[in-house]
C-alpha cells in the first residue's frame, strides 16, 4: 500500500536526519522532533484520501464510547502498577514528588502532596483531551483513519492484525534510539510491535463505535498522558516487565481482546 511505504520512508527518513544532526531521545528538541514525527502519518494521509476520495470521519459527536476511550487508559494505566510489583519494588506514593521541580516542593502545602495521585490522573485526562489529542491524531489519521477505511473489507481481527504490526514497527527508530525501553532498545521493537498488535483492536473499536478518528485519538492520547504513571510508582527493574507497555499491559490489553473478540 502505496500511503504506509511513503509513511515508513518519510518518518524513518526523518528519524536519520534528526540524528545525524546530534537529535537524542529526552532532549527538548526530541519533543519537537517527537511532534513532526507523530504528524507525518497524519499528512501522508490526508494527502492520500484525498486524492482518493477516502473519507476519514471527524465529527465531534460524543457519545458513551467517547467517554470509555478516555476513562480506558486511566484504568489500564492503574491496573498494571499492581502487576508489576512481582517484578519491581512499590517505591510508594513519595515517588511522585520526583514529578514536581525542586525549587517547588518545599513551597507546597502536605495536602497537595496528599491529593497528588488525583492531581497527576487529573491533568492526565485533561491533557489526553486537548494538547495530547491533537498530537496524537496526527498518528490516529493513518492507522484508525485511513489505512482502516482501505482494509476493514478484510475483516476487524484481519485489519487489526495488519495495521497494529506496522504501527509498531513504525516506531522501530525511536525505539532504538531509547524510547519507551531505554535499557532494551533491541527487544524494546518486538516488544512495542506485541504492544500496539495488543492495542489496535481496542482503538479500532472506539473510532467504530464513535463514528470518529477523534475518539480513537482521545484514546492514544490519554494513554500517552498517563502511561508514566505506571512507572513513576514501581521500581522500573525491567523495562519490559514494568508499566502498562511492558507485559502487565500486555496482559491486561490480552484480556480486554478476549472480551472484545465476543462482540465484534
Amino acid at each position: 500500500m502505496k500511503a504506509l511505504y511513503w509513511t515508513l520512508g518519510l518518518s524513518w527518513s526523518a528519524f536519520l536526519a534528526f540524528y545525524l544532526l546530534g537529535g537524542r531521545v529526552g532532549t527538548p528538541a526530541h519533543l519537537t522532533f517527537s511532534l513532526l514525527y507523530m504528524w507525518i502519518p497524519g499528512l501522508v494521509a490526508l494527502s492520500f484520501a484525498r486524492k482518493e476520495g477516502v473519507r476519514l470521519p471527524l465529527a465531534l459527536q460524543p457519545n458513551r464510547y467517547w467517554l470509555f476511550a478516555w476513562l480506558f487508559p486511566v484504568a489500564l494505566t492503574l491496573l498494571s502498577i499492581p502487576l508489576s510489583l512481582p517484578f519491581g519494588a512499590w517505591k510508594g506514593w513519595e515517588a511522585l514528588r520526583q514529578t514536581v521541580p525542586p525549587g517547588v516542593v518545599q513551597e507546597l502545602p502536605e495536602v497537595f502532596w496528599n491529593l497528588l495521585p488525583l492531581v497527576l490522573i487529573l491533568s492526565a485526562l485533561v491533557a489526553g483531551a486537548t494538547v495530547n489529542l491533537l498530537a496524537a491524531l496526527g498518528e490516529e489519521l493513518l492507522w484508525r483513519g485511513y489505512l482502516w477505511e482501505k482494509l476493514k473489507e478484510r475483516g476487524f481481527w484481519p485489519a487489526s492484525l495488519e495495521i497494529g504490526f506496522f504501527w509498531g514497527l513504525w516506531h522501530a527508530p525511536l525505539i532504538l534510539a531509547g524510547h519507551n525501553y531505554p535499557k532494551e532498545p533491541l527487544l524494546g521493537v518486538p516488544m512495542m510491535i506485541l504492544f500496539t498488535l495488543a492495542l489496535t483492536p481496542g482503538l479500532l473499536w472506539v473510532r467504530e463505535k464513535a463514528g470518529s478518528v477523534l475518539a480513537a485519538a482521545l484514546f492514544h492520547g490519554t494513554l500517552n498522558a498517563i502511561a508514566d504513571l505506571s512507572l513513576l510508582l514501581v521500581e522500573r527493574t525491567h523495562d519490559l516487565l514494568i508499566g502498562v507497555m511492558g507485559l502487565p499491559g500486555l496482559f491486561l490489553l490480552s484480556l480486554f481482546n478476549l472480551w472484545l473478540r465476543r462482540r465484534v
